[in-house]
């Protein structure tokens, strides 16, 4: 039997993903939970073998939290559940460790071969979103409507990146190490799927990342 666990903060979605599986016999829903942190107590105790996770959660980043769950359970298997069709976000969940990745518009047969194809090793990316990726690739590209939640210190350092301070001046205004401020600067652009610290400062102001 295949234990199956959801995160997801919609109850519509926790119901509607649980119904797929608890009518099957050769699954069962371990559990199906609308927060990251009684999700993580839950993990400790044990872990299911799939788990589809929200990607944007509320109070919580999925993409962080899927992170930390390959890190701490690298046996289970990750499928991101998300609205989004970006292929940023695409990537950078599957960059992050993500056995899979798809629509929560999905249809039933869709999540079963999710499932399937994740425990045998591979990785499941909707078809949608395969030929999303396929046509961007080809340079029709879409506008990205999805921006990861910041950190009180992203935004911190990310303001100080659009007035154009060294990575010395950002470390001595904030007091950290020089070290500390090129990792939050590299996970920026890897949460905010662009190429460089240009793309960064483009995609902030663009967005007004940095506007409350």
């Amino acid at each position: 039997m295949t234990t199956i666990g959801i995160i997801d903060d919609h109850g519509i979605v926790l119901q509607g993903v649980s119904n797929i599986f608890s009518s099957k016999k050769e699954y069962k829903i371990q559990f199906a939970i609308n927060n990251i942190t009684e999700a993580k107590t839950s993990l400790e105790n044990t872990q299911p073998q799939v788990l589809f996770l929200d990607i944007n959660i509320k109070g919580d980043d999925g993409l962080e939290a899927l992170k930390v769950f390959k890190k701490q359970f690298p046996e289970m298997k990750i499928i991101m559940l998300t609205s989004f069709e970006e292929t940023a976000l695409v990537k950078t969940a599957l960059r992050n460790g993500a056995n899979g990745y798809l629509l929560k518009d999905a249809t039933e047969q869709e999540f079963l071969a999710a499932v399937e194809v994740v425990l045998n090793g591979e990785q499941y990316i909707q078809k949608s979103v395969q030929e999303l990726m396929l046509k961007e690739a080809m340079g029709q590209k879409k506008d990205t409507t999805y921006i990861p939640k910041l950190t009180r210190r992203e935004k911190e350092i990310l303001q100080l990146i659009v007035d154009e301070k060294t990575t010395q001046e950002i470390a001595d205004t904030l007091f950290l190490s020089v070290s500390t401020i090129e990792t939050h600067r590299m996970n920026l652009i890897s949460k905010l799927g662009v190429k460089n610290v240009a793309g960064l400062v483009k995609l902030t102001l663009e967005r007004g990342l940095l506007k409350e």
